[in-house]
């Protein structure tokens, strides 16, 4: 990004204001929260931001059904939220330390981080597989799975995201994330995130979810019709890691080969398991 390409820098006061501006600027306007992705490239015909985080949007609240996090909340503010660690033992703090840099993480923004829909991002896998919804706004307010706004994400294009919901965890949840990176403030190699709803020993919800493959993450859904309905051991472990393995869609780039990525969904669902039948039998 060029200092020079931008000449309005605009904070609106309400979703409705900037709505409007982005409508008015066109092409070359376009929101900003935190600013990470702002300051790592922005389309060079951008001269307008529109800054969100005068909108009173960075609120966590913790309610019967779960726990609305507002859009331009940051990545810390959700790792230091006591409500938040309360989710499935903890797994969305142990996942928001192992994202960037403490630094990092003061200015990306729960919003920004899911608008990007960058196919590394750690915090879309484990979204996706805690049911997670978020609350657009373009006109109207829809509320929407996460799986769906990125199924459908061209329709949204101008919306603000404005909050993302996590429900409420329950007797028998339990999840885990997995990433795999260079170094500890790398973007990941891939990663992985499961959660599993467990009665009378079984699994009776399911949802895994692999990212970084270079796509942006999905559900493995061979792997998790495997695993539903069976009992955590090992063998069922070893089997759904190898159902995840061969059903993942992967692929080459600069980073990793498609073959090796496949070995990482391998070890990743593998570990998540795990993780989640050591908390199982711990919790018994």
């Amino acid at each position: 990004m060029s200092r020079r390409q931008v000449t309005n820098y605009l904070r609106p006061s309400s979703p409705e204001e900037a709505l409007t501006l982005l409508r008015n600027g066109g092409n070359s306007a376009r929101y900003v929260g935190g600013g990470a992705d702002v300051a790592r490239t922005l389309p060079g015909d951008v001269t307008t931001l529109i800054d969100l985080c005068a909108i009173n949007l960075s609120s966590i609240e913790e309610g019967a059904d779960g726990i609305v996090i507002g859009a331009t909340a940051t990545l810390n503010e959700v790792l230091e939220s006591e409500s938040v660690a309360r989710v499935c033992d903890g797994v969305i703090v142990d996942m928001m330390r192992k994202v960037g840099s403490p630094l990092l993480r003061n200015i990306a923004t729960v919003g920004g981080t899911l608008a990007s829909a960058h196919s590394w991002s750690d915090v879309i896998p484990l979204f996706l597989v805690l049911d997670a919804q978020v609350t657009l706004y373009n006109g109207e307010y829809r509320t929407l799975s996460i799986a769906d706004l990125y199924a459908s994400r061209r329709e949204f294009v101008d919306s603000i995201l404005t909050s993302v919901r996590i429900p409420a965890s329950a007797a028998g949840d339990y999840a885990a994330f997995h990433k795999f990176s260079r170094t500890g403030y790398d973007i990941a190699l891939l990663n992985c995130a499961c959660y599993v709803h467990v009665v009378d020993g079984r699994c009776a919800q399911v949802r895994i979810a692999a990212g970084g493959t270079p796509r942006l993450a999905a559900r493995l859904s061979q792997a998790e019709d495997t695993l539903s309905q069976a009992m955590l051991d090992n063998d069922t472990i070893e089997r759904v890691a190898r159902v995840a393995q061969d059903t993942a869609q992967t692929a080459d780039d600069k980073r990793a080969s498609g073959e090796y990525r496949k070995q990482l969904v391998y070890a990743g669902v593998k570990r998540c398991l795990r993780e989640i039948a050591q908390k199982l039998e711990g919790g018994r």
